[in-house]
């Protein structure tokens, strides 16, 4: 265990309201289960409910998720994913799109995810988050809101998200949602020509009492042949340094039930596309298999015996991890639509061999 994996942790349970024993008991079975039986647990599952946006964001991760000859998963569907992703464990949900605010069916798909038990939190670029909104989620028990800045200069932030307006729409969110006492956090995608804007963003997040998560760019979606700009890994390790001396820098890096800091993807967390896809994360372009075709826990199953997954990576895989972006990030440039199912990958048939070359315990279902 190390000391900021605990640090962090009992930070992100200090903010978890005490009326939700489901939640808690959820939670202590987690940690037992990684801590004493040494065996993986579910905590999180992602869903992006759509793939409709205002903005055009210069890197948005999310570009090439449309499927037009596809329905999106329904409100029914999503409801039975989230009874599987229960069934595993996982206690804390996070809706994403597009922009989850255009789904017709928003408040209907938050009701599903129950949050008064559970701690669902959603990212919005902020054009519809009203006082009427923000009124709304915080009567059904939102956990968390995370609005998408990219620089504190209206002008600049504004270009980079395509949309005339942005700043003064996520100032405006952020207002509405202290007056309902809803616990904001503010999300920036950054890139090595922006880190200065991104110091800045922090800067005011800790001035406003606000929460902060800082995603690095990675290459899928508009930034898919943009390999130029990102970070390597002697940077993550001074950005772990900034979040282990920032208590309101916030990361699902840092509340792994092992209390490591470490990548999540594929153990703890799930992502669930717009058209049932799961892969390890959001901005992650493999699929594992598909909803809509086979249970969540043999998915799941399939993914922690994954190599890069089962490591548990110290760091990002899709924005830092030099090897994983060139087998894997790169090879979603063949396809016009992310994810793309990563059995078509010819570097997985060498890679899930891991499990056996290294002689790993196998997964049985005891461990789903």
């Amino acid at each position: 265990m190390k000391i900021d994996g605990i640090r962090k942790t009992l930070h992100q349970v200090n903010r978890i309201p005490y009326d939700r024993p489901v939640m808690f008991a959820k939670m202590a079975r987690g940690y037992f289960r990684a801590l004493v039986l040494r065996k993986p647990s579910l905590s999180i599952c992602e869903f992006s409910i759509n793939t409709a946006c205002q903005s055009s964001c210069e890197f948005c991760y999310a570009a090439n998720f449309a499927r037009p000859d596809q329905e999106i998963l329904s409100v029914d569907e999503i409801r039975c994913t989230w009874e599987q992703a229960k069934s595993l464990g996982a206690f804390q949900s996070f809706i994403l799109g597009g922009e989850p605010l255009l789904h017709p069916q928003f408040f209907d798909i938050l009701a599903i995810l129950e949050p008064k038990k559970h701690a669902v939190s959603f990212s919005t670029n902020a054009l519809l988050l009203t006082d009427e909104v923000a009124r709304e989620i915080k009567r059904m028990g939102i956990f968390t809101v995370l609005v998408s800045l990219n620089s504190m200069d209206p002008k600049l932030n504004d270009k980079l998200r395509g949309y005339d307006g942005h700043f003064d729409a996520v100032m405006k969110a952020v207002e509405h949602c202290k007056k309902h006492k809803i616990d904001a956090s503010l999300t920036v995608a950054t890139a090595k020509p922006l880190l200065k804007e991104t110091m800045d963003i922090v800067a005011f997040a800790n001035q406003h009492k606000l929460g902060i998560t800082v995603n690095l760019m990675c290459p899928m979606g508009r930034a898919e042949h943009n390999t130029e700009d990102l970070f390597d890994e002697e940077f993550w390790a001074t950005l772990r340094q900034m979040y282990d001396s920032n208590p309101r820098m916030r990361s699902d890096f840092d509340v792994n039930m092992d209390l490591k800091v470490g990548c999540p993807a594929g153990f703890e967390k799930v992502h669930v596309g717009p058209y049932g896809h799961v892969t390890g994360c959001s901005m992650n372009p493999s699929s594992f298999g598909n909803i809509r075709e086979e249970p969540l826990a043999d998915i799941v199953a399939r993914m922690r015996k994954f190599r890069h997954f089962a490591k548990r990576s110290p760091h990002c895989l899709v924005a830092v991890d030099q090897e994983f972006i060139d087998d894997y990030m790169g090879y979603a440039q063949n396809y016009d639509v992310a994810p793309y199912p990563i059995q078509e990958n010819p570097r997985y048939n060498e890679d899930r061999v891991y499990q056996a070359v290294t002689r790993q315990p196998s997964l049985d279902r005891s461990d789903r």
